[in-house]
């Protein structure tokens, strides 16, 4: 009888902190919108880069074969060339500013920019090459001019794709400094794209694995309504996978919590940047703060975001509030452990409970306080049974900030933001 209560106890002291507890959150690409940044609602940042450190990405995790060019950088353009792959040698500049110029997509990850051009009769065409379903190959159909700097110019043609692996050639619009490269697939397996370094002739191994994150904050080309001018903006795209639905005009957005009346939609850019404006007064960010978000994690999980501060260009920081709404069932996580949730969050006491749930019994699981420069504070092993389960925190002796609690268990690790006051 007194197990049962216990346990009721903690399944409702975990319904509540996993569905009311707010995380506040910054995200920073840096001075000048420098870096590109994955972001995980659950486990919080994945990985950094520069975003100005590749050239042309291919498409690994998909059917499309997307290729990208990264539209962004200072000085870079795509153009589509009017040469067929037989007379690739003979390319000049001739006239390029008449040329085709090329972009991503905003809402896809599956049209990228070397993608844009293809035959909509066509079903095989896909912009740089056509499928053959016999083969099961894509042969390079199209030549393609990229604009590197000011006075810097590679012409490129795609070969193929066939078993797996991109061929590609480009070389100066002379002809000098030849290179054929390729990227095989199966060496990037779980990732969306590899990535290219035209001018250091280098494959650039830059993303997390795709099953590790749920949005991407970076500088990228949108199209401004209603002419569809491209312009650079900065904002937030959402991974393959990932929906979003957008709510508008809301009363009370701290409590609105209603995201079955909304609709979520795939489009990568339905948060996008437009949840800010630039006051042309005070020259400051202006943020819409009525406009709720709700995710669809990797995971299935629901999450509430809102935008509540954006720092622009000086430091590149976004500030966002995200609370965790709905769950995935215990029934389908065969073992691992979920629901976790650490409470009072911010903590400014000597203790800090730590809530979970697993579907069986695990030995051998460690708890584990990391700060944010990723010095293990602390470690202690411990075991649970099946079902909720709690565990007492030792934070007492932390300093004021921000820490990752980490729970280990074989190979599945859950990651909790701790805040400590």
């Amino acid at each position: 009888m007194n197990k049962t209560l216990f346990s009721l106890t903690l399944f409702s002291a975990l319904a509540f902190t996993s569905k009311s507890q707010t995380i506040i959150d910054t995200v920073s690409v840096g001075a000048g919108y420098a870096n590109q940044k994955w972001y995980s609602l659950q486990n919080d940042e994945q990985g950094t880069q520069s975003k100005d450190n590749w050239d042309i990405a291919f498409e690994i995790n998909g059917y499309a074969a997307s290729i990208l060019g990264n539209v962004q950088k200072s000085n870079f353009a795509v153009y589509r060339a009017p040469y067929s792959v037989a007379q690739y040698s003979t390319i000049d500049t001739s006239g390029i500013s008449s040329w085709p110029l090329l972009y991503n997509s905003d809402t896809t990850w599956t049209v990228g920019a070397f993608n844009k051009g293809a035959i909509s009769s066509n079903p095989n065409d896909l912009g740089w090459g056509v499928y053959n379903s016999s083969t099961h190959i894509i042969s390079g159909d199209s030549c393609f001019v990229i604009k590197l700097s000011a006075s810097s110019y590679k012409k490129i043609k795609l070969i193929d794709l066939n078993g797996g692996v991109y061929s590609f050639e480009y070389a100066n619009i002379d002809g000098a400094n030849p290179q054929v490269q390729s990227i095989t697939k199966s060496n990037y397996t779980g990732k969306n794209f590899a990535y290219f370094d035209l001018t250091n002739n280098v494959v650039v191994d830059r993303e997390p694995i795709s099953a590790n994150w749920d949005l991407t904050f970076v500088k990228y080309m949108s199209f401004v309504p209603p002419s569809g001018t491209p312009y650079g903006v900065t904002g937030v795209l959402s991974n393959k996978g990932v929906t979003v639905a957008q709510a508008d005009n809301v009363a009370s957005p701290a409590t609105y919590n209603s995201w079955t009346a909304h609709t979520f939609n795939t489009a990568i850019n339905t948060i996008g940047y437009d949840w800010k404006e630039i006051n042309m007064s005070t020259f400051a960010w202006d943020i819409k703060m009525d406009t709720v978000y709700f995710v669809k994690a990797k995971t299935g999980d629901i999450w509430k975001l809102r935008f509540t501060k954006f720092t622009g260009s000086s430091t590149g920081n976004f500030i966002l509030y995200k609370e965790k709404l709905s769950s995935v069932g215990l029934q389908d996580l065969k073992g691992n452990i979920s629901q976790v949730s650490l409470y009072p969050n911010p903590s400014t006491g000597n203790t800090t409970t730590l809530l979970f749930a697993t579907e069986t019994e695990l030995s051998n699981v460690s708890v584990s306080i990391v700060d944010m420069t990723g010095r293990v504070v602390s470690t202690e092993n411990t075991s649970v049974n099946t079902g909720l389960n709690k565990y007492e925190l030792n934070t007492g002796s932390l300093n004021s900030g921000v820490y990752l609690i980490q729970l280990n268990a074989g190979t599945n690790t859950t990651t909790q933001k701790l805040i400590k006051q």
